[in-house]
């Protein structure tokens, strides 16, 4: 059963029915006997009342149509924790289901590996888009995933044993582990070092925003599963491995399976693309178009606003995260693609990025050492240098690499898909409208620096199909500038005669 028949192209064969529109349901289930609901609405923010009315429209015309059971996929987690908001829908989808008398059997699992399952696809993604991790305390969480091929085992297996009806059965994997090693393991297997560095500081929330920018998750999908990882999904009642035995699949085997299964095309093993694709906050082109336009100019005023600010002062750092703020949070609204480069082998994505950022920072270090003997270009580059000597290093160095990230998103990946939607060269529209927003410093330094760099970062997002390049290269060259560059242009010190 599907909204969409028309597109369906799995087995067996699709009809139409909607779960929020209870008078489309009696058709579908018309002449079955038992139906299996593996619905969820994570992608959206009011998922818990949508799911909630879901359960319940379809538990009645479950009774209408005369079905002996309805077969539920769940999710683990201990009914003695605070459970998510997530894991607590899922209770209560339980119950709405068989609230109008179709016994319910019950199947909680936890991640689920295979092609297509959110959870799965968030381990890959963050394996194969990342050199390293900084990780929330959540990755020292216990869980116990199971092959997606063992979980339709599973379901199939309580259709043919009638004592299942009306009952709750756990489902897990042969191992228990915590996330991160969920995620060493994969990277194991994929042949990639990941060093993974645990840090307090990390809410859920900012846990979920750094999904988007590195995952194609959907955003709201992806905070539910985020909250969720708090809670341990073990199984802690085995009692469905008596009345059900097989061997179960080893989590490596399971991630071999997924990984074979993603290259070579969907198959007949896995439940169906939970994954959600990621789409715009903003989904008009007027309404792109214009949070780009107030978000640029805005941006301008800002970067215009901190260079006259006392340095080191509580206004420079507050407009600079500003800026930052404006850039990133215009890019999330209104850009559809994750950020992360296009190519799959992250450690050359890392490293030639690193290096053009460093070639970038010894052409600008030699122009730099000419353009000090212009009295106009010295007293430009020294305005904007004298920040960073009144500041402290880190502060100094965590502003720029923020701002720099910011600026990527924000030009060579909201303004660049803007421009290619709109048919326009993106590698010369987005210089040209960072040059020109770069104008209302009054810099000349500036101007003639941002015209450079975005020539520069432009190529490296053209030749690498998304923003992380880009970012890396410029996070490279602004760290390399604001080390080195500043000494060429401190006065000489008075000797003693």
């Amino acid at each position: 059963m599907t909204r969409h028949p028309d597109t369906y192209h799995g087995a067996g064969q699709p009809v139409f029915g909607d779960v929020g529109d209870r008078g489309s349901l009696a058709a579908a289930m018309r002449d079955c006997a038992v139906a299996y609901y593996l619905v969820h609405s994570l992608s959206d923010a009011d998922f818990a009342r949508k799911d909630a009315r879901a359960a319940e429209n379809f538990g009645a015309a479950a009774v209408q149509a005369g079905l002996d059971r309805i077969v539920y996929l769940g999710g683990l987690g201990d009914d003695r924790d605070a459970l998510s908001a997530h894991l607590r829908s899922r209770r209560e989808v339980e119950k709405l289901l068989g609230a109008a008398g179709v016994p319910v059997t019950v199947l909680r699992a936890g991640i689920i590996v295979g092609t297509g399952g959110t959870s799965w696809e968030l381990t890959r993604q963050l394996v194969e888009h990342l050199p390293a991790m900084i990780a929330p305390k959540w990755v020292n969480t216990r869980t116990q995933p199971i092959d997606v091929r063992d979980v339709v085992r599973y379901l199939v297996g309580v259709l043919t044993r009638p004592e299942t009806a009306g009952r709750v059965f756990e489902v897990g994997g042969p191992e228990v582990m915590r996330y991160r090693d969920m995620l060493r393991r994969v990277a194991a297997i994929r042949h990639r070092p990941l060093p993974i560095l645990s840090v307090p500081m990390l809410t859920p929330w900012l846990s979920s925003l750094w999904l988007t920018l590195v995952t194609d998750v959907n955003p709201a999908t992806g905070r539910s599963l985020i909250d969720s990882m708090t809670n341990e999904v073990i199984v802690r009642d085995p009692a469905i491995r008596e009345l059900i035995p097989f061997p179960l699949t080893g989590y490596d085997d399971a991630v071999r399976a997924a990984l074979t299964e993603r290259h070579q095309g969907p198959g007949t093993s896995g439940i169906g693309r939970a994954l959600v694709p990621r789409r715009p906050v903003i989904r008009s082109d007027r309404g792109r178009a214009a949070v780009l336009a107030v978000a640029g100019l805005g941006g301008a005023a800002l970067l215009r606003r901190s260079l006259l600010a006392e340095p080191d002062s509580r206004w420079f750092y507050a407009l600079t995260t500003g800026l930052a703020t404006t850039w990133t949070a215009s890019a999330l609204l209104t850009r559809a693609a994750p950020v992360r480069p296009a190519a799959r082998r992250a450690g050359a994505e890392l490293a030639q990025p690193a290096l053009a950022g460093a070639a970038t920072f010894g052409f600008f270090y030699a122009a730099a050492r000419v353009a000090r003997r212009s009295p106009l270009l010295h007293r430009a580059i020294a305005s904007v240098l004298h920040y960073v000597d009144a500041g402290t290093t880190p502060a100094v160095l965590l502003t720029a690499a923020l701002n720099g990230v910011a600026e990527e998103l924000f030009f060579r990946g909201a303004l660049w898909e803007a421009a290619e939607a709109a048919g326009a060269e993106p590698l010369t529209s987005t210089a040209a409208a960072y040059t020109a927003l770069t104008a209302a410093t009054a810099n000349p330094a500036l101007l003639i620096g941002g015209a450079i760099t975005s020539a520069v970062f432009g190529r490296q997002r053209a030749r690498s199909g998304g923003v992380a390049a880009p970012a890396i290269a410029h996070v490279t060259w602004s760290v390399l500038m604001l080390t080195c560059l500043p000494p060429l242009f401190r006065p000489p010190r008075a000797t003693d005669a």
